[in-house]
């Protein structure tokens, strides 16, 4: 299986949605070449931590077969899963370069679904599993930090919990899976010190569990940015552990959803030798 991240550093929902058709593959080229021989993961979004560290993002291609082009002849014909993680950019302070209104937001994420879903899109394959993600909560203080030194969005946390109220509508709607990494995350930062959350991996939900070491102790007083530097780099982009919880939360969502895809289960391109 090979993973193809396409995430676009810094554009919101708006901004994607110029350049979607070049993402996906149509039903022209899907009826080229003879079949399947790989089946294709894409990840679209706007914030490209996640894709460019979490551990799902690999391709071997290129190493088993080095005289061939990247792709197979015929290979990009069927789209097994497409993540679509939007939300953070379109969730600026209104005025900032990135700010999209969150109706915009809404109907610009069912318009990325309706691609893969309406029998009259060239796009269409009813058959990809979709998965939305909520955008991450953000470090106020954080951004605030990196404002006084060289600039940066504010994006609130209000506005953040917002459009991932949105994005899990819109994944109501369609009767899709829906991570909801804003909730995940905060529930992190906010937990007692003493107690922590965390993800059972046979259904993606979370659980809160005492340290006895820690137990007897008070709450943690908030720190210089209130625990968000626990899991974002910036106040916005999720740093190893943030990345790590997201690959957590995504792979307990496929074993839940599809367990057909769960990784002990890959789909082959070549018989097993």
């Amino acid at each position: 299986m090979d993973v193809l991240n396409r995430g676009f550093a810094g554009f919101n929902t708006q901004q994607a949605r110029d350049v979607v058709h070049r993402v996906f593959p149509t039903t022209q080229r899907k009826a080229v070449g003879g079949g399947p021989l790989v089946s294709w993961v894409r990840w679209l979004g706007g914030n490209t931590s996640a894709a460019d560290t979490a551990p799902i993002a690999s391709s071997t291609t290129r190493s088993i077969w080095p005289s061939r082009n990247r792709n197979f002849p015929g290979d990009a014909r069927k789209l097994q899963l497409c993540i679509i993680f939007f939300g953070t950019n379109d969730a600026q302070d209104e005025g900032e370069y990135g700010h999209n209104s969150i109706s915009s937001y809404a109907e610009n994420l069912r318009y990325f679904v309706s691609l893969l879903r309406d029998p009259q899109s060239e796009h269409y394959s009813p058959d990809t599993r979709i998965l939305l993600i909520t955008p991450p909560a953000t470090g106020e203080r954080m951004i605030q930090a990196k404002k006084r030194t060289g600039g940066a969005p504010m994006i609130l946390n209000s506005a953040a919990k917002a459009y991932g109220e949105t994005a899990k509508q819109v994944a109501a709607e369609f009767d899709l899976p829906c991570v909801d990494l804003y909730t995940e995350l905060e529930a992190r930062v906010r937990a007692p010190k003493g107690r922590s959350v965390e993800t059972d991996d046979t259904n993606g939900n979370s659980t809160e569990t005492a340290n006895a070491a820690e137990a007897s102790q008070p709450a943690a007083i908030s720190d210089q940015y209130d625990g968000y530097d626990e899991f974002l780099i910036d106040g916005v982009h999720l740093n190893s552990a943030g990345n790590q919880l997201l690959y957590n939360l995504i792979v307990a969502k496929i074993k839940q959803t599809w367990p057909e895809l769960k990784p002990s289960a890959p789909i082959r391109a070549t018989p097993p030798q």
